[in-house]
């Protein structure tokens, strides 16, 4: 066992993957341990419904996200694109946010197929409002480009696993937007700084695994982890560990409207 529950939610991770295929029980298992829900971003019509089933399957402390993965967003043709959204807005009732959505310039480099991430976030966020859910956004390397799209968003807007600079993330929390750090700051002095620096009612905690590993020699990563990411960011703050628990997880379930979601 892990350690006591603490009140932490890991607001972004993709328990479909199929690096949890032999063992997703015991990690639902490990993370029900130490954590008090769990928020899976599906990024296509397969994560999608893996995401779900798992949702049925443990209605009171998993929850889903649907959104386009930025290779898909720079990639599908039209009527693919269509045709996932459909499936996102038929799933409407089950999900608490679209995304993960938006432009991912480390690994796109090509300036027509970045405009095209860009639009597609543009179109999430118009859906967003449509459907009244918030908003989440994959933003590497390009914060400021996608923070020009959402800039007018109604709907609450979290950029997932913040990577950038102190003076980015202020320029995001400015607008009320919220921030989701993950096992990188434990690693990368830029987001230690940017993570000090901000509203602390404008923080989540993330593992995004199975990536992000916390624990040098495990590659894979897992919910339960969380614990190290939370641990980190008290330590930076200068506060306990359980009370920043209670304020990620206070932020989390607001973003997310946690408390209004009906068990499946």
């Amino acid at each position: 066992m892990l350690g006591q529950v603490w009140t932490m939610i890991d607001a972004h991770c993709h328990l479909y993957s199929d690096k949890y295929t032999h063992d997703i029980d015991a990690v639902i298992k490990r993370a029900r341990e130490v954590l008090e829900s769990v928020v899976i971003s599906a990024v296509d019509a397969e994560s999608l419904w893996k995401s779900i089933t798992l949702r049925r399957q443990h209605p009171e402390f998993l929850y889903v996200t649907g959104g386009v993965h930025p290779r898909h967003a720079a990639q599908l043709g039209e009527a693919e694109l269509a045709q996932l959204w459909r499936n996102i807005e038929r799933a409407k009732e089950e999900l608490v946010a679209v995304g993960e959505v938006g432009p991912d310039f480390h690994r796109v480099k090509d300036s027509r197929l970045r405009q095209r991430q860009l639009l597609v976030l543009e179109s999430a966020m118009t859906r967003a409002e449509a459907m009244g859910l918030p908003l989440v956004i994959h933003a590497r390397n390009a914060e400021a480009a996608a923070l020009e799209v959402v800039s007018s968003s109604r709907t609450p807007v979290l950029f997932h696993c913040f990577n950038g600079s102190p003076h980015m993330a202020k320029r995001i929390t400015r607008r009320g937007f919220y921030l989701s750090f993950s096992a990188t700051l434990l690693f990368n002095e830029q987001v230690r700084k940017a993570a000090i620096q901000v509203d602390q009612d404008l923080i989540l905690t993330e593992t995004d695994s199975p990536a992000l590993s916390p624990r040098r020699g495990r590659p894979r990563n897992e919910p339960a982890f969380l614990k190290m990411v939370v641990s980190h960011l008290a330590k930076l703050l200068g506060i306990h560990p359980t009370e920043i628990g209670a304020i990620t997880s206070a932020n989390a379930k607001r973003f997310y409207r946690l408390s209004s979601q009906p068990c499946a």
